[in-house]
């Protein structure tokens, strides 16, 4: 027990640090390209790695299984992906708004102003989460079709904040400022990126077997305990970004938006692929648990409030409050996919 405290200690300890290096990085990096795509764009895909990994091998491995073995599998991969966006929107928006309107940061706020393009992402964040719901409702889960069609959803969302990143590069020019240099945050933010992803399956698998010791039903277990690797980068890299200056609080909103729209769409979509890839047909069963339900709903009541382009402290009480609403149903609710053959 003493040495798997230690193990996740120490690989806490790294990841950390990987998530300070990466919140200088994306800072610079959103000199150049603005907060929406540095944040929604470079640092969600990199930070949200660890999530890939840890929803590839429990449905890969899971697909090479029968029964309730399979089940369980399946249900560590839903709950991964379902507990990691909802805290997203609860917990990670609720340290967010607080750090950057407190005294807890150096340059606190009293209001997170946001931007028309931040505002338009929210709708990409509605948009995501009422299609997949959708698709895996008609379906009973995910095939080819629904792969396709979440796949294209995220690819729109960076090609219009592509050009976005565009739009302000050249306003920069246009004001006569010399751009950013991008080269070492790039690389900062790959290699770090790196290193995140690998140390996150170890510590994935170092809080599953502390939970196991509990006996925590699977999906509950991905649910609560999951997120904590495969978030912390995001977590602590927003944190320690509005820490230094609240002013800079859209770049961490803008990150969880690009990371959630990221788990809506192009993280459901490998889904029905890695069971393939496991021995499957293209397909992946009983997506829409109460987890997904759950999931769901947070996401819409995140949305109403970035449509509004303005957070203020008292929400980020309330985010953190849905954070424990999101554990009382994980843990009261904790109905996983069924093995296939018993839809």
């Amino acid at each position: 027990m003493f040495l798997l405290i230690g193990e996740f200690l120490g690989l806490l300890t790294i990841i950390f640090v990987c998530s300070i290096i990466l919140s200088e990085a994306v800072e610079r990096l959103a000199e150049r390209w603005g907060a929406n795509f540095s944040g929604s764009i470079l640092l969600g895909l990199v930070t949200v790695l660890p999530e890939y990994a840890f929803v590839f091998w429990a449905v890969h491995q899971g697909a090479s299984l029968e029964g309730q073995a399979q089940a369980d599998r399946y249900a560590i991969a839903i709950g991964s992906v379902t507990g990691a966006a909802a805290m997203l929107v609860t917990l990670g928006y609720g340290l967010v708004i607080l750090t950057a309107t407190s005294r807890i940061s150096r340059r606190p706020v009293k209001v997170i102003a946001l931007s028309p393009t931040t505002q338009i992402d929210a709708l990409y964040l509605l948009v995501t989460a009422v299609v997949a719901i959708v698709a895996g409702l008609i379906g009973h889960g995910f095939g080819l079709v629904d792969a396709i069609i979440l796949a294209g959803l995220f690819l729109a969302y960076a090609v219009h904040l592509y050009f976005d990143a565009q739009k302000k590069a050249h306003e920069v020019r246009e004001n006569g400022r010399p751009p950013t240099r991008v080269t070492w945050p790039l690389i900062a933010l790959v290699v770090c990126g790196l290193i995140v992803l690998f140390v996150s399956e170890p510590f994935v698998h170092s809080m599953e077997k502390l939970a196991h010791f509990f006996k925590v039903p699977p999906l509950a277990i991905a649910v609560i305990l999951s997120p904590i690797a495969s978030e912390m980068p995001e977590k602590l890299t927003a944190f320690v970004t509005v820490r230094r200056n609240g002013a800079l609080a859209e770049i961490s909103i803008c990150n969880f938006i690009g990371s959630k729209v990221n788990h809506n769409s192009l993280l459901l979509a490998m889904l029905p692929f890695v069971a393939w890839t496991g021995g499957r047909e293209f397909f992946f069963p009983g997506v829409v648990v109460p987890a997904f339900w759950m999931m769901t709903g947070l996401t819409l009541v995140a949305t109403v409030s970035l449509s509004r382009g303005k957070l203020r402290h008292w929400q980020g009480w309330f985010f953190a409050a849905l954070f424990l609403l999101q554990i009382a149903v994980a843990v009261k609710f904790h109905q996983g996919p069924l093995p296939i053959g018993l839809h």
